[in-house]
């Protein structure tokens, strides 16, 4: 008889919340249905730093920890991600094959290298999501847990990736 081992229960996804792709990532996710629980943590937060600081990568790459303390960190954490979702887990298991990972590493690995680039033209399309300047023609109305300032309608806050606190 083979070990079987047993699924993660829970997967954490530690994401670089000064990255407007990563941001917008994280809200993509937050809206697949899930097969495990996906806890969506900004990496330079204090909670993150505290109990994740040792992973390397931690703020430079994507990371997902399951509740076992595994760690997957850059392309093999986007599989993960992909892994715990209901629509895209048969995607993640194709694209950890021998045929299809180098392909996948590959593609990820590219995406990660040019977000910088494509979060700098994402941002152009707001002036300021967290001060007291006009933004999309409307000031600021709501606050996240931590207390930074957002635009009507947002979530997440962009400054620590927290959700607004209002309903």
């Amino acid at each position: 008889m083979t070990e079987q081992t047993a699924s993660p229960g829970k997967l954490t996804i530690l994401y670089d919340e000064e990255c407007e792709v990563c941001r917008r990532a994280r809200d993509w996710l937050m809206t697949q249905p899930c097969l495990v629980p996906v806890e969506l943590i900004p990496a330079g937060s204090e909670f993150a730093k505290a109990n994740y600081g040792s992973v390397t990568g931690l703020g430079k790459e994507l990371v997902a920890v399951d509740d076992a303390g595994n760690a997957w960190i850059g392309p093999s954490a986007f599989i993960a991600s992909m892994w715990a979702t209901a629509r895209y887990r048969r995607w993640a298991f194709r694209l950890s094959q021998p045929r299809w990972a180098p392909h996948a590493e590959q593609f990820f690995t590219w995406i990660s290298e040019k977000r910088i680039r494509w979060s700098a033209w994402l941002d152009e399309e707001i002036e300021c999501s967290w001060c007291e300047k006009r933004v999309e023609g409307e000031r600021a109305v709501a606050a996240c847990v931590n207390g930074h300032l957002m635009r009507k309608g947002q979530r997440y806050c962009t400054v620590c990736g927290w959700p607004s606190n209002v309903s």
